[in-house]
């Protein structure tokens, strides 16, 4: 689906999050199915989000995207094999996360993800695989490396999709 409008205002943009939130919610866990209607309803908010968010993908990747990525400040320890690092996650969705680091990981390493912010003071624990890096020489965009997650159980899904409508409220 293209998008046919410019990019919202604030305010538009808050108006359609309440929407997009309820949608989302029954789009992920299926309780109920969104109906075709309701599915290109959701299409054409996260484009209109995306579009306010100024995070619009090009090309391949726009069609190749399975949810809205939103801007975070989300603390995340990560670790593999014997290495520990804290990390800033600057863009979060229900399917994983970008970690800006100057020493991005390579594609396919496994991860164990702390990640903190969920009102509780406990860290979620989750599992992850690099799925992309991108390096300095990237120009504009930060070093870093995108994150898919993996076996997501119903509560870690659960407290995954708080994550990602607490930064989209945050905005």
């Amino acid at each position: 689906m293209e998008a046919k409008a410019s990019s919202p205002s604030g305010e538009e943009t808050a108006q359609l999050i309440p929407e997009f939130v309820a949608l989302n919610r029954r789009r992920t866990r299926g309780n109920p199915p969104l109906d075709v209607r309701e599915l290109e309803r959701w299409m054409e908010l996260r484009v209109r989000l995306e579009q306010a968010l100024g995070s619009v993908p090009g090309g391949q990747e726009a069609r190749r995207r399975r949810a809205l990525r939103v801007p975070t400040h989300l603390k995340v320890r990560c670790s593999h094999d014997s290495a520990d690092q804290l990390n800033v996650a600057s863009e979060i969705s229900e399917g994983g996360l970008f970690l800006a680091t100057e020493k991005p990981l390579a594609p396919g390493t496994p991860l164990h993800l702390d990640l903190e912010g969920l009102g509780d003071g406990s860290p979620l624990e989750v599992e992850g695989v690099v799925v992309w890096v991108r390096d300095q020489s990237a120009g504009d965009s930060p070093p870093g490396m995108g994150i898919r997650f993996t076996n997501l159980d119903d509560v870690q899904r659960q407290a995954v999709d708080y994550l990602v409508e607490h930064a989209l409220s945050s905005l």
